[in-house]
This record gives C-alpha cells, sequence and structure tokens, in this order.
C-alpha cells in the first residue's frame, strides 16, 4: 500500500506562474483526506517551499535544495548537509570565467555578487529577491555556510562547465541539469534521492510504500528507489527512461495511488477470506 507521495515542484506540481493548479489541488485534497503523506521534493529553499503549501492549505515533509535539508511534516527539521569551505570555493573559482548567472545557496537565502537583466530574469522565477553580497568569494571560505551553487545560461555553455568540474572536483561534487538553463552544484552524496532514503527509515516505509514524480534529472535520484516511480511526459528523453510511468499531473499520480491502494485492499481482503 502506498503510503507516501514525493513530488517535485517546478515543472511537476506548480505551473508556470508558480501556481499549484486546482486540478492539482483537488487532487492534494484527496490526499490529505485518506491519510497519504505528502513530501515535496525540490532545488528550491525550505522557506519557499512552506510558502507553497501556505497557499494551498497543506502541511507536507519536506526534501529542500535538491536534498542538503530535510524537514518533517510540522516543519521542525531532521538533516542537513552542506559543502565544506574550501571545496565551496574551488568550485567557485572555476565558475569564474563562464559567462553564466552565478547563485550562491544557503538554507535560507540566494547570493548574487551584482544584478544583471540575465539574473534578473532568473529572480522572477523564486519567491524571495536575491540578496546582493558583493565579496562571495571571500565569504566562501569564511563565514557563508552553503549547500548549493546554481548557475544560469546558455545549455552549451552550462555542459561545458559540467564538464570541466568533472574533470577538477568530480569526486567531490554532485552536478545536475535540473533545468533547460540550470546547472546545479551539490556536496558529493546530496540528491534528493538519498534524502528520500533518511525520509523513509524516520517514517519506517518501504519503497513499494512511496511514489514519487518529477520531470528533471535531479529526480531520476528517486526513481531508482521505488517501483511507483512517475516521470512528467515533457520531461528530457534521458528522464523519462528512467521511470517507470510517465503522466500529464501530479492529479493523475494521485489516481494511479488510489487505484493501486484499493487493488492492494481488495487483494487483502480476499487473502483473509480464503
Amino acid at each position: 500500500m502506498i503510503k507516501l507521495i514525493v513530488s517535485d515542484l517546478d515543472g511537476t506540481l506548480l505551473d508556470h506562474s508558480k501556481k499549484v493548479s486546482s486540478r492539482e489541488q483537488a487532487a492534494l485534497k484527496k490526499v490529505k483526506e485518506a491519510d497519504i503523506l505528502l513530501c515535496l521534493a525540490s532545488g528550491r529553499m525550505n522557506v519557499e517551499m512552506q510558502q507553497v503549501l501556505e497557499d494551498i492549505g497543506h502541511r507536507a515533509y519536506s526534501v529542500s535544495q535538491n536534498g542538503a535539508f530535510i524537514h518533517l511534516e510540522d516543519g521542525s527539521f531532521l538533516k542537513s548537509q552542506l559543502f565544506e569551505p574550501e571545496l565551496a570555493y574551488q568550485v567557485y573559482q572555476l565558475l569564474k570565467d563562464f559567462d553564466v548567472v552565478k547563485i550562491v545557496c544557503s538554507g535560507e537565502a540566494n547570493y548574487i555578487t551584482h544584478l544583471t537583466p540575465a539574473s534578473d530574469e532568473v529572480q522572477s522565477r523564486t519567491f524571495r529577491p536575491f540578496i546582493i553580497k558583493e565579496d562571495i568569494e571571500q565569504s566562501l571560505q569564511a563565514e557563508l555556510n552553503i549547500c548549493k551553487i546554481s548557475t544560469f545560461g546558455d545549455i552549451q555553455i552550462l555542459l561545458a562547465l559540467k564538464a570541466l568540474i568533472e574533470e577538477k572536483l568530480g569526486d567531490q561534487v554532485e552536478l545536475f541539469i535540473s533545468d533547460k538553463d540550470c546547472l546545479d552544484i551539490m556536496p558529493r552524496q546530496v540528491s534528493k534521492g538519498n534524502s528520500l532514503l533518511v525520509l523513509m527509515e524516520q517514517l519506517g516505509l518501504k519503497p513499494e510504500e512511496i511514489a514519487c514524480v518529477g520531470d528533471s534529472f535531479n529526480d531520476v535520484s528517486m526513481f531508482g528507489i521505488t517501483p511507483h516511480s512517475f516521470a512528467m511526459k515533457g520531461a528530457h528523453p534521458e528522464v523519462k527512461q528512467k521511470a517507470n510511468y510517465h503522466v500529464e499531473s501530479v492529479a493523475e499520480v494521485v489516481d494511479h495511488v488510489f487505484a493501486y491502494n484499493d487493488k492492494y485492499m481488495q487483494e487483502q481482503k480476499g487473502s483473509t477470506m480464503v
């Protein structure tokens, strides 16, 4: 029986205006009424995810910043994993010669050295404004604790940057193309999948008791955990290859979960009558 649904946000639960549609809200209401747990797993900050939940009147577990932070359903903190300062500094040095927007992420804020038209476009997709911090490079070796560095730009430039980081620091970091114009750089072993495993242990759940849905490469680490893995039909072909099902919406995933649970209950009822 599926007891937990895990959903990505951008490109999955959220529409292009950063809202949850009425169809998706109705599906999540069914989830709540059936006492099925919900977890949001996103590259966004936990505070942004909590804003989404507040807007739709729901509570959920949170795997934020691509798995760097885990929060429980009541909002309490469970676990985090941050960059070692020297490694964060080394990564930032490799970015300097690339024409990309560079965002340094902590648990609750996104920092940038200066604003440009390109960064303004990226900022329009967030729930909170960037914080200007001209001395980011020096701060990475001192007081600034971060969990992720996100770069935005032309995909070919990002792929070249990805190749360079893999060559120089590949055994120390995780790299995800998390959107059509975004490369996320994380500490080693930080992923949505690894954090989901931690949460499953906390909740005492088995792989077959969860379902997950997403649309990007940073969701693939979740797909291998459970047989109930769903990729959005608009996802990259390589992402869809990693999921067992393809769907148009989270509401479709919810329908699958209810059908699966109904079948499971009928089978359990039948076995007790024999």
